[in-house]
């Protein structure tokens, strides 16, 4: 009796601590399938549903502009601008497949955005939006320097349109970018059915896989894009800077919702790592979960799912002390935006380092932070 007892244990432990012979890393009692498939259907797919619905608002609002200029057909469009702008922000956290086809944040995002190019572009009518040497003077920076950065008031706006000479030109261009952001939500909308299925099959950690995708692209938008380019950069924050300002370079700098912005970028990151379906109160599998099932801790054998979110939410509440523009703040040295840039920096060892390698993932991208 006391051997079968015996053998039964070695069974347990073998079934939940076998090496898997594809990746090498530990088999444990989660169903990374079930992962991928609530990534793919309550996370991925629903953010693109909404990023297409604001990218048609857009364009609804564009072709009413054209017709009309009246302030109020302006509100709108700066309006739907803005909604399309935060609802990218949570699809940038799920830059996989087709979305990262059409390379979205560099088609999109790109900032500060080249205002000379921009005009140069507008009095030439010789450009292509998707040659490379175009890739800051389009997407939604160029939009809000087109909407917002034109002039001090809404009727100094209506007057740039207005213009007798290049007032046609310069709404045909406004009208190019917001094609070009329709054209780029088509593509990711028609092409997500048919990478679902690779999305969710390949249950493996290795590169390729689905989850090795999304833990990269997840750090990517969180390092690079959100503690870097919108707070690091342009508060002299990030030591690369040498500790020198550049307010001009935050992100939706003529508009003014930076803040806003980066704020919505953080509550998405929580968002998907808790696999929360979007907009809706469900919390579904997640990288949260994946970490729990792995007993994964940090450096202080606090749960890593928990270190994580606490450390992503105090960073939240560090911007949510910021009442005016990035762009203001981040004129002052030693600024409240420094302290942001800090606790983000705090979170990068615990998903870039301590994540990665408790879910067997490689990084696969490169930089030169020094992170």
């Amino acid at each position: 009796m006391r051997y079968l007892k015996f053998s039964s244990f070695i069974l347990f432990i073998t079934f939940f601590t076998a090496c898997d012979k594809k990746t090498g890393s530990e088999k444990v009692d989660f169903d990374r399938e079930a992962f991928l498939v609530n990534i793919a259907d309550n996370v991925i797919q629903p953010s693109i549903e909404n990023f297409a619905f604001n990218a048609e608002g857009i364009t609804v609002a564009t072709n009413s502009f054209n017709a009309n200029l009246s302030i109020e057909s302006l509100n709108v469009l700066r309006s739907e601008l803005k909604e399309a702008w935060l609802s990218y922000q949570h699809l940038a956290f799920v830059h996989v497949g087709p979305v990262s086809s059409v390379n979205l944040r560099d088609r999109v995002n790109i900032f500060p955005t080249d205002a000379a190019l921009i005009e140069e572009n507008i009095a030439s009518q010789n450009y292509v939006l998707g040659s490379a040497a175009n890739v800051a003077a389009k997407g939604f920076p160029a939009l809000d320097y087109l909407l917002f950065g034109t002039g001090n008031t809404e009727e100094e706006v209506l007057s740039y349109y207005a213009d007798p000479d290049l007032g046609e030109n310069r709404l045909q261009y406004l009208t190019d970018l917001v094609t070009d952001i329709q054209t780029t939500s088509n593509l990711i909308s028609e092409g997500w059915p048919d990478y679902r299925s690779t999305f969710v099959g390949n249950t493996g950690t290795d590169v390729g896989s689905g989850t090795s995708l999304l833990v990269n692209e997840y750090n990517f938008q969180f390092d690079i894009r959100i503690k870097n380019a919108k707070i690091g950069f342009p508060s002299g924050g990030n030591p690369r800077t040498g500790g020198v300002l550049s307010p001009e370079n935050v992100e939706a700098y003529f508009s003014g919702w930076s803040g806003e912005l980066a704020e919505e970028a953080v509550k998405s990151s929580i968002a998907v790592f808790k696999g929360e379906h979007f907009d809706a109160s469900e919390d579904g599998l997640g990288l949260d979960d994946y970490l729990d099932a792995l007993d994964a801790r940090d450096r202080n054998d606090e749960l890593l799912s928990r270190a994580i979110i606490n450390q992503s939410t105090a960073a939240l509440e560090e911007m949510e002390k910021i009442e005016a523009p990035y762009s203001e703040i981040a004129s002052a040295e030693g600024s409240q935006l420094v302290n942001v840039y800090n606790a983000l920096q705090a979170v990068i060892p615990l998903i870039k380092v301590d994540m990665t390698s408790a879910l067997s993932v490689s990084i696969t991208f490169q930089d030169n932070d020094g992170d």
